[in-house]
């Protein structure tokens, strides 16, 4: 789970680093990689 987390923060420093608005790469990307990682915590908590 930690590894599919990797891919949106990637895809986080594409759209900052080709224009696009913090909006888009926090809002979705990021926030994206935080529901991953929080679910796969809430995973191995179980």
């Amino acid at each position: 789970m930690p590894a599919v987390a990797i891919m949106p923060l990637g895809d986080t420093l594409t759209v900052l680093r080709h224009g696009g608005t913090r909006a888009v790469a926090f809002g979705i990307h990021f926030a994206t990689a935080m529901v991953v990682l929080i679910s796969a915590g809430l995973l191995f908590a179980v």
